[in-house]
C-alpha cells in the first residue's frame, strides 16, 4: 500500500490529473468536498482530478504527506486502508498553511497493481491513530 500512496502523492504533487486517475479502477466512487460521485469512464475521472488540481494550485498547494493508519484485508485482492493526510500550502489567506484530513480507501489488486476503488474523505488529524 505504501507504494500506491507514494505514487498517489507524487501525482498530486505534480498536479497530474491523468496520473491520479491511473491509480483508480473503473468504475470507482469518491465522497469528498465535491459530493458523492461514481465514475464509469476515464474522461470524467480526469475531469474531476483536473478541477481538484486547479483548486489545489489556487490554495497554494506545495506538497502532501501521508500516514497509513490501518489496513484490513478483505479477501485475496481487496483491502480497506485508512490514511491520514497532511497538505502543506504557501497560502496566507487560509487559517493555517497545513491542512489535515483522513480518507478511507477500498483498494483492489488488479494483476500486480493496487488501485483505488473508492475514496471517502473525512475530518481527522494526521498523527492521532484513533
Amino acid at each position: 500500500m505504501t507504494e500506491l500512496f507514494e505514487r498517489y502523492t507524487q501525482a498530486f504533487d505534480s498536479f497530474d490529473a491523468s496520473a491520479i486517475a491511473n491509480l483508480y479502477t473503473l468504475p470507482c466512487a469518491t465522497s469528498d468536498v465535491d459530493g458523492k460521485n461514481v465514475y464509469v469512464d476515464r474522461a470524467s475521472l480526469i475531469s474531476k482530478f483536473s478541477e481538484n488540481c486547479s483548486s489545489m494550485k489556487a490554495m497554494g498547494y506545495e506538497y502532501a504527506e501521508f500516514n497509513i493508519l490501518s489496513e484490513v484485508t478483505m479477501g485475496d485482492a481487496a483491502k480497506a486502508v485508512n490514511v491520514a493526510w497532511r497538505v502543506n500550502t504557501s497560502a496566507t489567506n487560509i487559517e493555517s498553511s497545513v491542512i489535515e484530513f483522513r480518507s478511507l480507501y477500498i483498494c483492489h489488486q488488479v494483476e500486480s497493481d493496487w488501485l483505488i476503488f473508492s475514496a471517502n474523505v473525512y475530518e481527522g488529524p494526521f498523527n492521532d491513530p484513533s
